[in-house]
This record gives structure tokens, C-alpha cells and sequence, in this order.
């Protein structure tokens, strides 16, 4: 059986503010959460503040529907990338092509994802980010992992925890991919050496 990912209610954006939330995702991957303002931002999109005030209230709204926009952009990539497979092993090989999906790209996202995760633990009106990325990010990885078991192609004697196993290799290996100045060049050889990492830590265990 092919895994199928959970829903995730997406806000509808009308063109207007999907360019307002686009040009917010550049700010932040180019000079982080913390050094942005909603001044700046209405400077470099030419428009004024108080519009984007009348369309998300505040910075850290802002922030946060960026956010969940592009957590909404992974998760139906994912979503289109494992669609219909139904063999454990290429499942997973498809997950990681859809969380490794290129250098720039990345590199954004979880410069980006670094920052949030600061605000999440200091700012109470992330909390909902935060529980938004453990459930769709934790909970995907889950679902692969679970149809690979009851197929007999992998082992795990909890799966949630093996979810979070697994979360910890690719976060921990973006965490220490971002620091390198040969990103570009070495971004294959991650998604290489993660996949294989998962694949050992779920390999079944011989009798």
C-alpha cells in the first residue's frame, strides 16, 4: 500500500500576497528572521507598511504564514513525489529526492527553518509553527517508514521514534552541510550519505 500523507489546510493567498509572502521568503533567507522588518520588506516589494499590516497583522504573522506556505510547498512535493509507490525502498529514495530537492533551495529553507526554530522557543505565537512542522515533517517520515516495516523491509520497534531517527539525520546533516563552503558541491554526496544512513538504521536485524 502506497503511504499517503496527512492534509495539511493550506491559507488560500490571493496573487497580491503570494508575492508579498515570496518576497518575505528571500528577505529571510538572505538576512534572517531577526534582521527584517515589515519597513524593509514594504520597502524592497514597493509597497507601503501599513498594507502589510491590512493583509497579516504583524511581523511575526508574516513570519509564520511564510512559513507555513513553504512547509505547505515540501509537504505536496513530497506528496506528489511518493504518490502511487508502493515499494518501501523507492519510497524512501523518493522522500529524499523531495526533501533534497537542490543547493539553493536548501540552503533557503532551512536557513530559514534555523531561524524559526529560535523564535519558536522564545515567541509563544510560534508554538503553532512549531507543533505544524513536528506533525507533517515527523508524521511523513512515519508513514514510509511504517508501510516499509509491514512489508518486511525495514525494522523499527517504534516507529515514531524511528520517525524522529530519521528527522535527526537529515536536520542534523543540513545543520552541518549549511556551515561548509563547498554547499553547492556537496549537496549530492548529503542526500547520498543521509539515504544511506536512514536505510542502515532501518535495515531489519538478522535473526
Amino acid at each position: 500500500m502506497a503511504a499517503v500523507l496527512p492534509t495539511l489546510e493550506t491559507k488560500e493567498f490571493s496573487p497580491h500576497e503570494i508575492r508579498i509572502v515570496r518576497g518575505t521568503y528571500e528577505a529571510m533567507a538572505q538576512r534572517g528572521a531577526q534582521q527584517i522588518s515589515l519597513r524593509g520588506i514594504a520597502k524592497e516589494l514597493g509597497v507601503s507598511p501599513a498594507l502589510l499590516v491590512y493583509h497579516f497583522g504583524s511581523k511575526d504573522n508574516l513570519l509564520i504564514e511564510t512559513m507555513h506556505w513553504a512547509l505547505a510547498s515540501t509537504v505536496h512535493r513530497i506528496q506528489r513525489k511518493i504518490e502511487g509507490v508502493t515499494d518501501p525502498e523507492q519510497a524512501m529514495a523518493a522522500l529524499m529526492d523531495a526533501v533534497f530537492v537542490g543547493p539553493r533551495e536548501n540552503r533557503d529553507f532551512h536557513l530559514i527553518y534555523m531561524d524559526l526554530v529560535q523564535y519558536a522557543v522564545r515567541h509563544e505565537s510560534f508554538n503553532t509553527l512549531s507543533a505544524l512542522l513536528h506533525r507533517h515533517i515527523n508524521d511523513t517520515y512515519a508513514l514510509v517508514i511504517r508501510q516499509g516495516v509491514e512489508a518486511g523491509a525495514f525494522e523499527a520497534a517504534d516507529v515514531d521514534v524511528a520517525a524522529r531517527h530519521v528527522r535527526a539525520i537529515v536536520e542534523g546533516g543540513f545543520l552541518q552541510w549549511l556551515q561548509t563552503d563547498d554547499w553547492e558541491r556537496t549537496h549530492a554526496s548529503l542526500q547520498r550519505d543521509c539515504h544511506e544512513a536512514i536505510l542502515r538504521l532501518l535495515a531489519p536485524r538478522a535473526a
